[in-house]
């Protein structure tokens, strides 16, 4: 590569520039990629460049992305088309709405110590290809224990790609290009969540019909396929990622230098359209250790306790119980009522469609959004007593009805989320993180307990939209403050840590909701708004970001 004209582009016998003349960045750059030895990680990856390979793995990673929002999320828009089905009750259908969480859960730790032992490529390959034979599976699920067992190991199962995908990202990218990649990561969940309730507005509504030799028809059940088409990304992402080679920072860390050389060379020759063997690194530093990637499980657990001890020191374990109950409170407000909302839009407008016309005490007036909800939830079970007490086993069941307006209302709700996202990040360099995380907890609480005397449809949606957007960024500011609160080397337990609790948060709100729902409307708006506030409160606690003096240093 020619650096300029005349003694600019000249260079010494030994590769540097000549004296005199004050190098840029990037003939800085290439001259240290040029120097002859051993290079460590970060050189040998810039020396790679950044370019059509690197597109290409986005162009991957799309699909992956989309897999885990529609794992997570596309549960709430079977729901009330299942409910006559699969005969779900209330807390059945809560079950459905965790189970996935519940998975997760139990895998947190287990998918870590498999992807550095195995590497991320087999775990991302085999991962999303039986997570998408799972969701198949989904399908034919004739009874609702089948489908919540499904839906468990669905969740044990995508956590192990999930967790894969995010350390190959980072360990296949230089220091300058990780967080871009992250960002367009953030770009593809908030698309996967736009496209979810078009997919669902799109398949859900249909009837397809089946006629055989003998005329005979038989229906399928639309939210099935709805379930089959939400696998396709999963198998989309298993054959994109199967094309792409391991990590090679996995593979300098297993002490597979020759591999790992590999994989730049063909990185560099896709990036820049040379040949391999130009490549300029012809070695890599030995960073293999033998006591960090031991075979024995003894010795890992060992040196896995090592590292993680300081996490229990005073001042680190006070900073992480209160980050990780504002994460708790965070998600049993939006995830909770986030995965609810499909469900009770399409108990509205049930109400307004078969109830509201004979309904003497609203003649003339608009219900609240609670009245709807408890009026619908009435009916359902006085119909229900009457069947069981008639021993009447023919009474057809008729689904909440699922209109465009649902739909409608899950998209523009998924909208306004990125909108939140793209003015947060903006005003978080201004305003300050807790600052922001602290306004987003209060005006989600102000929006909770304004659903509950709310009467305008489009009020009704205002209010949810801006709940979900302002909890979503509260939680995801959240890791911005872990990274202010702890050590590089203790970051990632902490994060680790925090994301359970988040999980945890989502079970207990989504098993709690049915729960207090069939006590009283008010009981789920009063926990998910004292959890918002509660969330508040902590983050007012929080310790302040520590000083440079008081910051603890990283161990390497």
């Amino acid at each position: 590569m020619a650096l300029g004209k005349g003694e600019f582009a000249k260079r010494s016998d030994n590769g540097t520039i000549p004296s005199g003349k004050i190098p840029t960045k990037m003939e800085r750059e290439e001259v240290r990629s040029e120097d002859s030895g051993p290079a460590d990680f970060e050189r040998a990856i810039v020396s790679a460049g950044y370019g059509k390979f690197n597109y290409l793995l986005l162009l991957a990673v799309l699909p992956a992305s989309f897999s885990s929002i529609f794992s997570s999320s596309a549960m709430s828009y079977v729901l009330p088309s299942a409910e006559c089905d699969l005969q779900l009750t209330m807390f059945d259908k809560g079950l459905l709405n965790s189970m996935a969480f519940v998975g997760m859960i139990c895998t947190v730790f287990f998918w870590g110590y498999v992807t550095d032992m195995f590497g991320r490529k087999k775990i991302m390959f085999y991962g999303y290809l039986l997570t998408g034979l799972l969701s198949v599976a989904t399908c034919f699920s004739h009874r609702s224990w089948l489908l919540i067992t499904f839906k468990f190991f669905d969740g044990m199962i995508i956590s192990g790609p999930y967790a894969a995908l995010m350390s190959y990202l980072a360990e296949i990218h230089n220091e300058a290009h990780r967080s871009r990649s992250y960002m367009w990561l953030g770009v593809f969940f908030s698309l996967g969540n736009i496209s979810l309730p078009c997919i669902a507005w799109l398949i859900i509504p249909q009837k397809w019909y089946i006629t055989f030799l003998s005329e005979t028809k038989i229906e399928i059940n639309s939210w099935r396929v709805f379930l089959a088409i939400c696998s396709l990304p999963e198998f989309l992402a298993c054959i994109a990622l199967f094309a792409f080679p391991e990590s090679p920072r996995f593979l300098i860390l297993k002490g597979r230098h020759d591999e790992a050389l590999s994989v730049f060379k063909k990185i560099y020759s896709l990036n820049t359209g040379k040949d391999p063997d130009t490549y300029p690194i012809k070695s890599l530093e030995n960073e293999y250790s033998v006591e960090s990637c031991g075979e024995r499980i003894q010795d890992k657990l060992k040196n896995c306790w090592k590292r993680i001890k300081p996490l229990f020191l005073r001042s680190n374990i006070f900073r992480l119980i209160l980050i990780s109950m504002v994460q708790l409170g965070a998600t049993i407000g939006s995830n909770s009522l986030r995965l609810w909302l499909p469900q009770l839009f399409a108990m509205i407008e049930s109400y307004k469609s078969t109830l509201m016309k004979d309904d003497s005490q609203v003649s003339g007036l608009q219900p609240t959004f609670c009245y709807m909800l408890g009026q619908e939830k009435s009916h359902y079970n006085s119909t229900q007593y009457i069947n069981e007490m008639m021993h009447n086993s023919t009474t057809i069941c008729v689904p909440a009805e699922l209109n465009s307006r649902v739909f409608i209302n899950s998209i523009v709700i998924a909208v306004t989320s990125v909108i939140g996202y793209t003015i947060a990040g903006s005003l978080i360099t201004v305003v300050g993180k807790r600052k922001l995380m602290a306004i987003c907890f209060v005006v989600a609480a102000a929006c909770c307990a304004s659903l509950y005397w709310a009467e305008d449809t489009n009020g009704i949606l205002g209010l949810s939209s801006v709940f979900v957007a302002m909890t979503s960024i509260g939680g995801a500011t959240v890791i911005n403050v872990i990274v202010d609160n702890f050590p590089t080397y203790l970051r990632t337990m902490a994060v680790s840590t925090t994301m359970m609790m988040g999980r945890i948060g989502a079970v207990i709100g989504n098993l709690l909701f049915p729960v207090l729902f069939n006590l009283s409307c008010l009981g789920p708006f009063v926990m998910i708004g004292s959890a918002s506030l509660v969330s508040a409160l902590l983050v007012v606690i929080l310790p302040r970001k520590p000083t440079q003096g008081d910051k603890p240093k990283d161990i390497v």
